[in-house]
């Protein structure tokens, strides 16, 4: 049996053989063979045996079950090599599962007025050439593509009123693929936007009327939910507020370094991380989040220092993070290496020039996944996390403190940050308040003759 497996494992790093001989009765069906096929694999393409490449695990595996054999046995006995590269062919196996015509992703964002349904097409010129902000008009012409791509899918009619709004607003709360769902707040967005096309295009006024009941339905829903927020937020502050979210990045990163590179819970765990990690830095919009892209929004000097600049959907400004900290840096680079050795972080940059950020691929995400991740991570959705950062600047500095939160956040206008110019406005008047009553309290008391 051991000369079987030594002319078996005769291209194998001489630790592996080794640990495979000794470990001869405990070998699972077919693991030395395809280990054998693999290592010779290796050599034939004069790979890195440190990162054996893609090829080598497709020639020495021809189904999914070997593969999988492949892996196990290469974490078992042949722990310092990088799998990182077996990740593209495991994603390769998973999609052959998948039935034909499935998608992992919502269908690309198409360009305005190209999908629009012929009756909003006609009234596009009328919104184009109303007396509003430019911002607020792409705001709009990007809401109505929004609810476009519902009535295109059939959960939605195209006439404008109560019935369209009421569909709308189902299929967006409630849509068939939950990763597609978005909260009521995002939802009476959308339907502002085609309220919007109807009043300059000339729409039927009570369909309007109509479609604006359900939009203040979906106000109220928002403002319950915000009231939510901040319980939930309090739940947050009672267990250590950006403290806890730093302890549980570090969690997140040591359960990834404990599991192999090819790991799909490696990856959701470092993705988990590095988007908490990056929200704690500078905390973007979800939906300006998951657009990011390598070497065009985020950016990783030659130095190690990355930054991040990008144009808000929701108001139309630009923004950036400046320098981001050190030691989110080394997350990013964590994250990007995907389980590679640290001197491959250049090369592994120039790799992913122009991918997404958080798929890695050239595939955008779901919009939902920043606050798919976070709420997995620390128990709250990503835009929690702008207001706790707003919360802690308003304790700090409550008189400078609205100013300071309107460009942490990328407010677009004084109206955007009311709610927090308010908390700010009331805490600074307390603040003086304590002040002016502690001079008060230090001068001699009046007396009476």
């Amino acid at each position: 049996m051991r000369g079987d497996l030594t002319e078996i494992l005769t291209d194998a790093p001489a630790a592996v053989r080794r640990a495979m001989i000794e470990d001869a009765g405990n070998l699972a069906p077919g693991a030395a063979h395809v280990v054998g096929r693999f290592w010779s694999a290796v050599r034939d393409a004069n790979g890195n045996a440190h990162i054996p490449p893609a090829e080598a695990y497709r020639v020495a595996a021809a189904s999914e079950s070997t593969f999988r054999c492949l892996l196990r046995a290469l974490a078992k006995y042949a722990p310092h090599v990088s799998t990182a590269h077996a990740r593209v062919v495991s994603d390769e196996w998973y999609a052959s599962r998948k039935p034909p015509g499935s998608r992992a992703v919502p269908a690309e964002k198409r360009s305005t007025f190209t999908t629009w349904p012929a009756a909003w097409r006609e009234m596009a010129p009328a919104l184009a050439a109303a007396p509003i902000k430019s911002s607020s008009r792409k705001r709009y012409l990007a809401s109505i593509d929004r609810c476009a791509a519902m009535v295109a899918e059939g959960l939605a009619s195209a006439e404008l009123g109560f019935v369209s709004a009421c569909e709308l607003s189902e299929a967006y709360l409630s849509h068939p693929e939950k990763e597609r769902r978005i909260k009521p707040v995002t939802a009476a967005n959308y339907i502002e936007g085609l309220i919007a096309l109807g009043t300059w295009g000339g729409a039927d006024k009570d369909g309007l009327i109509a479609m604006r009941v359900i939009l203040s339905d979906l106000r109220d829903q928002a403002a319950l939910a915000e009231k939510n927020k901040y319980e939930r937020l309090s739940c947050l502050m009672e267990r250590g507020g950006f403290g806890h979210v730093a302890d549980r990045i570090l969690e997140l990163r040591t359960r990834a370094q404990e599991l192999p590179a090819h790991s799909a819970a490696r990856r959701r765990y470092m993705q988990q991380a590095v988007v908490c990690a990056v929200i704690l830095n500078k905390p973007p919009r979800k939906g300006d989040l998951v657009t990011w892209r390598f070497d065009e929004q985020i950016v990783r000097d030659v130095d190690g220092t990355w930054r991040a600049t990008w144009e808000q959907e929701k108001t139309g400004a630009g923004t950036e993070t400046g320098a981001i900290w050190p030691e989110v840096c080394d997350i990013l680079d964590e994250w990007i290496l995907d389980g590679r050795p640290d001197r491959l972080v250049h090369l592994r940059y120039q790799e992913l020039v122009g991918c997404n950020w958080l798929s890695l691929t050239e595939h955008e995400p779901y919009r939902d996944l920043p606050s798919e991740l976070t709420r997995a991570a620390i128990g709250v959705p990503s835009h929690d996390l702008r207001t706790l950062a707003a919360d802690y600047m308003r304790r700090h500095d409550p008189g400078r403190a609205a100013d300071v939160i309107s460009t942490h956040l990328g407010h677009g206008t004084r109206k955007a940050g009311a709610a927090y110019r308010a908390d700010c406005d009331g805490a600074a008047a307390q603040e003086i308040w304590m002040d002016a009553r502690a001079e008060i309290a230090a001068q001699p008391r009046f007396r009476t003759n």
